[in-house]
C-alpha cells in the first residue's frame, strides 16, 4: 500500500525500502498550466472556426457523421467512428473550397458539411470512383 510522505507530498512504497519516492503528477503546477494552455488553443481554434463557413461546415460534417454512424449501429470500433467523422470534416473543407472557386455563396459549406456527413466516407468514395471511371471511358 502506498503511502504519502506529509512533508513533501511525495508517495512511498512501505514494502520496498529504499524505494525512490515518486512525486504526484497531478500536484505539479506546471502540469496543470500545460492542460490549460491546450484547453486555450482548442477553444480559440473552435471559435474561430465557427466565424468561418468552411470551418462551420466541417464541424457540420463531422457532427452529423458521428451521430449518423453511432444512429447505424453498425460499426463498434471507436478509431473507426473518429476517423469517418474526421474524414467528412476533411470531405467537407475540400468541398467548400470547391464552393468558392465557383463562386457560389459561402453559407452553402454549412449544407455541404451536412450532406457530406450524411452521406459517409464510403458512399462519397463509390460515387467519385464511379464519375472518374465515367469520365475516363468516355474519353
Amino acid at each position: 500500500m502506498l503511502r504519502t510522505d506529509s512533508e513533501t507530498g511525495n508517495l512511498q512504497s512501505p514494502n520496498k525500502p529504499g524505494h525512490r519516492n515518486m512525486k504526484m503528477p497531478e500536484k505539479d503546477p506546471n502540469l496543470w498550466a500545460a492542460v490549460m494552455a491546450w484547453f486555450s488553443t482548442v477553444w480559440s481554434a473552435a471559435v474561430s472556426a465557427m466565424g468561418n463557413p468552411a470551418g462551420q461546415g466541417a464541424i457540420m460534417a463531422i457532427i452529423i457523421s458521428f451521430l449518423r454512424v453511432l444512429y447505424d449501429a453498425k460499426e463498434t470500433s471507436k478509431v473507426r467512428i473518429l476517423l469517418e467523422s474526421l474524414i467528412c470534416g476533411a470531405l467537407s473543407l475540400s468541398a467548400s473550397s470547391i464552393i468558392e472557386w465557383m463562386d457560389w455563396p459561402p453559407s452553402l459549406s454549412v449544407g455541404a458539411g451536412g450532406a457530406i456527413g450524411f452521406i459517409g466516407v464510403t458512399a462519397i468514395r463509390e460515387l467519385i470512383v464511379r464519375f472518374i471511371g465515367k469520365k475516363v471511358d468516355a474519353s
